[in-house]
């Protein structure tokens, strides 16, 4: 989510890809003990409703970026059936100064939880349609932009395809500007089933992986400060392009877990 005007894509068990149906997802059978690793933060979404201690209901800037569409409102925010939602929909509401079209959620750690290097992991559904952007990615906490760490990226329109990708400041606007290096994997429709999207980070090099499998890596600026985590699923903007008249609302964007390791 590169913040443009602010903002702008380990090996797992394979059981880790689980499956749902409207009663929720089945919860994967990864360990939360990896060998080598120590847990530092989790997340299952099993209580009756979010844990407050862990996360923020509102962006860290409450600004329209990237020309996107949406109000960020906390109603947008729900748990059940061991999943966090957050809900995507036509609905009014006033945000930066003005009153949006739709309303959406988002979710993050922002000096609650950060870390810096390790083993960030997600487990999810993303919503299909026109003009929807899910995204789990970090930034510096305190929140500050660049650098950024995009672990899982994927426009509506193209559920099939994860972006990841790794910002760090531009040499001739530092805090207004980025540069990057990002990779794109195309497999199966995301929509479909829940999946897991982790970064390996460490000094020197991060490594993106999908369902357990590394599909991207880079050595390039990699970011030496502690980042927290942040969870959304923005409407419309200069890169997904707007909704149309076949994007489905209310769209969801669903996830099972989140967890995060230290090497010991």
């Amino acid at each position: 989510m590169a913040l443009t005007g602010f903002r702008s894509p380990l090996l797992i068990s394979a059981l880790a890809l689980g499956c749902a149906g409207f009663g929720g997802a089945v919860k994967a059978q990864e360990d939360r003990e990896l060998p080598g690793w120590e847990l530092t933060f989790s997340d299952e979404f099993d209580g009756e409703g979010l844990d407050r201690k862990k996360w923020n209901v509102t962006d860290p800037w409450e600004a329209e970026r990237n020309a996107e569409l949406q109000a960020y409102v906390p109603g947008s925010i729900e748990i059940r059936n061991g999943l966090l939602r957050l809900r995507a929909e036509r609905r009014k509401a006033f945000y930066d100064n003005r009153v949006r079209e739709f309303t959406s959620g988002i979710v993050t750690t922002a000096r609650k939880f950060s870390q810096k290097q390790g083993r960030f992991a997600i487990r999810c559904r993303i919503p299909k349609g026109q003009g929807l952007w899910p995204a789990f990615w970090m930034l510096p906490d305190p929140p500050s932009w660049p650098p950024e760490i995009d672990i899982l990226e994927i426009l509506g329109h193209e559920p099939h395809k994860v972006y990841m990708t790794n910002h760090w400041p531009h040499p001739d606007n530092p805090t207004g500007a980025s540069k990057s290096n990002g990779g794109e994997w195309k497999g199966v429709d995301f929509s479909a089933d829940f999946h897991t999207f982790a970064v390996e980070w460490d000094p020197g090099e991060i490594r993106w992986y999908v369902d357990g499998v590394e599909r991207h890596r880079s050595a390039d600026q990699v970011p030496d400060v502690p980042m927290f985590l942040l969870i959304n699923l923005a409407v419309g903007g200069q890169w997904p392009g707007n909704p149309d008249e076949s994007t489905p609302f209310p769209a969801w964007f669903e996830v099972d877990w989140v967890r995060v390791w230290k090497r010991k």
